[in-house]
């Protein structure tokens, strides 16, 4: 992979980095692979769900994995949003929070809404994403993996249990990013909500996404956050989008038939100061270069605002009952 610090449009996505092509991997075969595949997963999940009912009973629908490092002053307005949109529970890892983190939680922790893990590992966040899912993946039909900074945001559907029901015999389904700017902020309004104060955004997805992951199908390997491959009968399958089309060799397709029923919305940095605080100054959960990562990030910024184009209030349908939500 070729490194690149600009952001670009292809197609119906907005991609950063150019895959360095060769004979046996470019545009033709892969399109060519991606098209047999295409077939025969499909026909895989058939013949699988004909033959293997699965008669699994588990104690929430749905629930949420997230690892944080300081992230208290963001967390209470997270697990309320998530909890309107009908995420039933979260595993939440710390890791090495030195902030208000447990007084934000207690509450929930209290109402048995989050399980509350200490973590104090540096850069292991795929670890403990694998010790959520071999811990708790007996509890709950779906886990989602996000962050956050990261806002499910269902557009058709009311809750995301609702929006999850078509999905119901897919190993895995991965929802798209949809970028927001700092709206020209210098500074984060510690008054306002996250959802309400920044509505700048990209005109279209990133090919970046987080995954739903169905329980009732092993997981290979936690390695990519942002995709995950399960198996059925021991072969691995990649997981579908939104838009139900499979996501391999780096192929990413939008339906025809209609547009998205629901998207990731990322607040990647915010205000300039929260994106100096979060982005470049504080260490990474993920990345074991933080100085390194940090001066990417900073580097990325101008064409990551310059991206910001399109304004998107979707998630606004959901902010009178966030707001209640802390009152209640």
């Amino acid at each position: 992979m070729q490194s690149n610090q600009n952001y670009y449009v292809k197609g119906d996505f907005i991609k950063r980095g150019h895959t360095r092509q060769t004979l046996l991997k470019n545009n033709i075969t892969n399109h060519i692979q991606y098209f047999f595949i295409s077939l025969f997963i499909p026909l895989l999940i058939f013949v699988n769900r004909l033959f293997n009912k699965k008669t699994n009973s588990y104690k929430y629908t749905v629930s949420l994995c997230g690892i944080f490092k300081n992230e208290a002053k963001f967390l209470d307005e997270w697990i309320q949003f998530h909890l309107v949109i009908g995420i039933e529970h979260f595993y939440l890892y710390n890791n090495n929070s030195d902030d208000n983190f447990a007084d934000v939680l207690k509450p929930y922790i209290e109402k048995g809404i989050i399980d509350l893990i200490d973590w104090p590992f540096n850069h292991s966040q795929m670890d403990a994403y694998q010790d959520c899912y071999n811990k708790f993946r007996n509890e709950t039909n779906w886990l989602t993996f996000i962050d956050a900074d990261e806002f499910i945001c269902p557009i058709t559907a009311n809750d995301i249990k609702s929006w999850l029901k078509s999905y119901k015999n897919y190993p895995g389904v991965a929802v798209y990013w949809k970028q927001f700017g700092s709206n020209g902020k210098l500074q984060h309004n510690n008054h306002e909500l996250v959802i309400e104060q920044y509505t700048q955004c990209w005109p279209k997805p990133s090919t970046y996404s987080k995954m739903f992951c169905n329980m009732d199908f092993p997981i290979t390997k936690f390695k990519n956050p942002h995709i995950f491959n399960s198996k059925i009968w021991g072969i691995k399958i990649p997981p579908i989008n939104q838009y139900k089309k499979i996501i391999v060799l780096g192929i990413h397709r939008f339906s025809i038939l209609g547009s998205s029923t629901i998207q990731i919305n990322h607040y990647w940095g915010k205000a300039y100061d929260t994106f100096v605080e979060n982005k470049i100054n504080k260490t990474d959960v993920y990345h074991e270069n933080s100085i390194e990562m940090g001066k990417q990030r900073k580097n990325l910024l101008k064409s990551h605002e310059a991206m910001c184009t399109d304004r998107d209030y979707t998630i606004h349908r959901f902010l009178l009952f966030t707001k209640l939500m802390n009152k209640a």
